[in-house]
């Protein structure tokens, strides 16, 4: 598995408790809110933030993008985010700790390889490498219904004309995320909150066992229905006079393009 040949799960995949086995990874595991909770929600925002790191993004937060820029085509090509995480002992103890958290088993670090090991009481499953990181961060973020993100790979590139194109819409792209506001109503704590005191089977004391997807499955199909709810009493009420009531609407498939 190599880092193009990104891997989207299914939707059982992504609702199921129990860890997704991905060939020579490992288990890929969606935490609970309780793990999540013993974890601290603070060190758990800090793992999906770098999840998310790409390497213009690593630059620019290391002070590093005019150095990058020093580099000739070759050495561009041949830098590798995975490699300048490993370079330090903190980040390199900081992506061993998330890789922990998120895969089932143990994560030991090789130095002589230069490779995460994942293992479990029944040996080896698999090792997290330069080739495969970003497809194990994919993977990750959409069992903890993160929104995908598809960057270009500008080291294929082989126009100018094009490269300085795709890298301006890369920037500009980066500077919008930047001016984007977090909206506080999305806050994990907040829509923990709010399906627990929605929910007919939920409550405060039993929604700590859900998977952190399920959690933000359960939010969307309950304001889903809360609108069904809403249009399903207009119609009684007043008809349908443009048949834009869908009955059937309540258990179609939602989008899981991820919040």
């Amino acid at each position: 598995m190599k880092a193009g040949d990104l891997l989207k799960l299914t939707y059982f995949e992504l609702l199921s408790p129990d860890p997704v086995q991905i060939p020579s990874v490992g288990g890929i595991k969606s935490p609970t809110l309780r793990e999540i909770s013993s974890l601290g929600p603070r060190t758990y925002r800090h793992y999906l933030a770098v999840l998310s790191l790409d390497l213009p993004s690593y630059l620019s937060m290391t002070g590093t993008a005019e150095l990058y820029a020093l580099l000739s085509d070759e050495e561009k090509a041949d830098t590798n985010l995975f490699d300048l995480l490993l370079s330090g002992e903190p980040s390199r103890t900081l992506i061993q700790n998330m890789l922990d958290f998120f895969l089932a088993g143990t994560i030991t670090y090789s130095e002589s390889r230069h490779v995460f090991v994942v293992s479990t009481e029944d040996g080896q499953t698999g090792m997290i490498t330069r080739e495969n990181y970003p497809v194990v961060c994919d993977l990750i973020g959409q069992r903890n219904y993160l929104k995908p993100r598809r960057d270009e790979d500008l080291s294929k590139v082989k126009s100018k004309k094009a490269l300085e194109i795709m890298k301006k819409l890369q920037k500009g792209r980066a500077e919008k995320n930047k001016l984007t506001k977090a909206d506080k109503n999305m806050e994990l704590g907040n829509i923990i909150s709010a399906v627990a005191n929605r929910s007919q089977s939920l409550h405060i004391l039993n929604i700590w066992d859900l998977t952190v997807y399920q959690l933000w499955d359960c939010f969307v199909r309950l304001s889903g229905n809360n609108l069904y709810n809403i249009q399903s009493m207009s119609v009684a009420a007043w008809g349908d006079k443009n048949h834009a009531f869908d009955a059937s609407a309540w258990f179609k498939k939602i989008e899981t393009e991820n919040l």
